[in-house]
């Protein structure tokens, strides 16, 4: 087996030291990276959940208001409008 002479490894240790570096960039800006990638979206996924092997739900926002999206394996999708409640309402009877 060859030895690396010493500037290829110089080359691989920096390039190492580089792509780390990004990734820590990356990892600690994060949510600011990917608000500024998903600005212009009207469409957001918020959370899905598998329903066994039948069926899936999802709630998604489309221009700021909120739905839930039902589907089943052999049947029709259904969205259903979630309605919006005001904070200082929340969880008063």
């Amino acid at each position: 087996m060859e030895m690396l002479r010493f500037d290829q490894g110089l080359t691989l240790a920096l390039f190492m030291l580089a792509l780390g570096g990004l990734w820590l960039f990356v990892h600690r800006h994060k949510r600011g990276l990917s608000a500024r990638l998903h600005r212009d979206r009207r469409l957001q996924l918020g959370d899905c959940l598998n329903l066994g092997g039948q069926g899936r739900i999802a709630l998604i926002s489309v221009d700021g208001r909120e739905y839930l999206l039902v589907t089943g394996k052999n049947g029709t999708p259904a969205l259903h409008p979630l309605a919006t409640t005001a904070p200082n309402d929340a969880g008063q009877p």
